[in-house]
């Protein structure tokens, strides 16, 4: 089973969304919230675009009067909920490359949040940190301290956040009125190297003294006396033959991690006992001390203690080798009881229902990259892929309900990172799918609507850039990846049981292939668009427009098209070309689909914040979809078998479907 690291899956998206990224009971809504007069009558934006899933993603919780907050860490967004985690309203006011890595809500006032965070800097060991302030609830931030090249890898709070403490390489910084002013605390503590305090639970405040977990070479407990004083003192509180990893108290008693065990001290640090030890040795992470009880966990299982420790109680994990990220309490309230939430980054948000098991509520956070159909009117499911994951569902028909929002998802089989997706309608119940595997690739085949995968070619060399499932034979498919050599193709003939491998020159990103010809095959890339007639063995050069996304007309006509900065259209077959829509991004048309029927209708993704296009003529003019998507950031896009519904996914508020009839 795959253990994912939390510190490296907010290293790896943050990553992502530097180089250009850009079940459950949740629904996601417009920010800001459209206006009555733009809603239907059942409150949806006008257009009828519905959240249909998969709220995968989790972050850090808080609690304020108005309701719940979570951040999701990286790309960094700020979710809202009023009705305990029932719908959720993004802000995305956030600087974009910063991954988060603390959260504060103020209990009195909801309209104050806190956020610490750091940005790539560029150069190996240094850091930039930021300490973000909202004052109305998340739609505007302000910077309110910088740190360079020290970073800022936590904060910790007073209960009213005046006090905030930011932990940094080489010192602890200390404001005592919310952030204006500040007090740097040099270290005095071991550190070596590019060693660095990446994770949660690394540093905390009780009354007025910052406790802190070291790192290498020294992994201890330290704390920095009177933070608010004008002389504050560092000194060790505890050393141990194990590594102290992360911190956590009540005011009263403290717990530290000590790789398979957990320890506690009642006297501030001066002895201190084992709590908990794994049974099977594995690494206790997470600690938490909520609604009066006490949480430490594996990635597999939660360990909780009504009774300061004595005790202990197993339960799995909501999502299995996921873990913990996070943990709050939601208070009663009239006719609900007190919640405890558990939130896990890239599984969602969940409420513990004690006997009656886990509930989802996870928010719709994931960035959806591709979104294909598989199968036939009577079995048809959507699959998608995401950030590092794969999802699918059988096709929403009908009313959208929390049932229809859990899609399923692959947490135990394998990393499915940057995976691309490919449907030949000639076999529409095979999906195939190119992923990432370090610094090489597999191809994978699903034969059941994304429910299960098996290896069709395991790792070829090269990173996946994208793949085709020739709709005239769907025997034919084509990988298009870059290798240490170079761009590179691999083809396969035979349905993935053997593969040669084509010298290319052409970093393609988007390929379609001629639904009456199995031998000619488009492919684009930021370079132009180029035609092969021999089935992807030479290619000629057709045009030095940027190209991110192609497709040829299935009803014949000579009708194809190119997507980048803008629209192209050829209606000779591609031996001309005329210009229908402008563009600025080369990356803007993210995805080109036709109605699967009408001939005359043609739809278009707008990776930039467009929205979803339409053309009704043939693809001669466009214009945008009516109805608000709470994302408008589109990445991909797919419809029905039957054509009544079309799916958008979006960079970061999953995927939505609209009735078309």
């Amino acid at each position: 089973m795959k253990l994912r690291s939390i510190t490296k899956r907010m290293f790896v998206l943050g990553l992502l969304t530097v180089l250009g990224t850009t079940g459950t009971t949740s629904a996601a809504t417009a920010d800001p919230l459209p206006e009555p007069s733009d809603v239907n009558a059942t409150g949806l934006p006008r257009g009828g675009w519905e959240p249909v899933g998969p709220n995968s993603i989790g972050g850090l919780l808080a609690v304020s009067p108005a309701g719940l907050a979570m951040m999701q860490p990286s790309p960094p967004a700020l979710w809202l909920s009023g009705d305990r985690g029932a719908s959720w309203t993004a802000r995305r006011g956030l600087p974009p490359e910063t991954a988060i890595q603390g959260f504060f809500a103020d209990p009195v006032n909801p309209d104050r949040m806190l956020a610490v965070g750091n940005k790539p800097a560029g150069v190996q060991g240094e850091w930039r940190g930021l300490l973000l302030g909202t004052s109305d609830r998340g739609q505007s931030w302000e910077t309110l301290r910088e740190w360079y090249p020290d970073g800022a890898f936590g904060m910790a709070t007073d209960p009213s956040g005046r006090v905030v403490v930011v932990q940094n390489l080489d010192s602890l910084s200390v404001s005592t009125d919310g952030g204006v002013h500040w007090n740097d605390v040099p270290r005095t503590w071991p550190r070596e190297g590019n060693a660095a305090p990446v994770g949660g639970l690394k540093l905390i405040l009780v009354g007025d003294d910052a406790y802190f977990t070291t790192v290498y070479p020294e992994y201890a407990l330290w704390a920095v006396r009177g933070v608010s004083g004008k002389e504050p003192r560092a000194e060790l509180v505890y050393r141990t033959n194990g590594e102290v990893g992360q911190v956590a108290s009540d005011g009263k008693r403290f717990v530290v991690t000590v790789g398979p065990e957990l320890h506690g001290s009642t006297d501030g640090g001066k002895t201190w006992t084992v709590l908990r030890r794994d049974p099977g040795g594995q690494p206790l992470r997470e600690p938490h001390f909520v609604g009066g009880r006490l949480y430490v966990a594996t990635y597999n299982d939660i360990d909780v203690s009504t009774d300061g420790g004595r005790t202990w109680t197993r339960t799995p994990v909501p999502a299995p080798g996921e873990g913990v990220s996070d943990m709050a309490e939601l208070p009663a309230v009239p006719g609900k009881p007190a919640t405890t939430l558990i939130s896990s980054v890239y599984r969602g948000v969940y409420a513990d229902g004690g006997k009656s098991g886990y509930r989802q509520i996870g928010v719709p956070g994931e960035s959806i990259r591709d979104l294909v159909t598989s199968g036939n009117l009577l079995r048809e499911s959507v699959v998608a892929a995401g950030m590092q994951e794969i999802y699918n569902t059988p096709l929403p028909r009908g009313k959208v309900t929390p049932a229809t929002r859990e899609w399923q998802s692959h947490p135990t089989d394998r990393l499915h990172e940057d995976a691309r997706l490919s449907v030949s309608p000639a076999r529409p119940d095979v999906v195939w799918q190119v992923t990432r595997n370090g610094f090489a690739l597999d191809v994978l085949r699903s034969g059941d609507g994304g429910r299960s995968w098996q290896f069709a070619a395991k790792t070829l060399q090269g990173l996946p850039r994208t793949i085709l499932a020739h709709p005239a034979d769907p025997d034919r498919l084509l990988v298009s990846a870059f290798a240490p050599s170079g761009y590179v193709l691999y083809r396969s003939i035979d349905a993935g049981r053997t593969w040669e491998k084509l010298p290319t020159d052409k970093g393609f990103i988007a390929f379609a292939g001629d639904p009456w010809n199995p031998d000619r095959v488009w492919g684009g890339d930021f370079d132009g668009l180029s035609r092969s007639d021999d089935g992807g063995k030479t290619w000629t050069h057709v045009s030095d427009e940027p190209v991110s996304s192609i497709s040829v007309s299935r009803w014949g006509g000579g009708r194809v098209f190119a997507g980048g900065a803008g629209l192209l259209l050829s209606e000779d077959n591609g031996r001309t070309f005329r210009r229908v829509r402008d563009g600025e991004d080369p990356r803007e048309i993210s995805r080109i689909l036709p109605h699967p029927f009408d001939f005359r209708v043609w739809f278009a993704g707008s990776s930039t914040g467009g929205g979803v296009l339409r053309s009704t003529d043939f693809g001669r003019t466009w214009s945008p979809m009516p109805g608000a998507l709470p994302d408008a950031r589109v990445l991909s896009l797919t419809t029905s078998s039957d054509g009544r519904y079309l799916f958008a996914g979006t960079a970061q508020s999953g995927a939505y479907r609209l009735t078309l009839y």
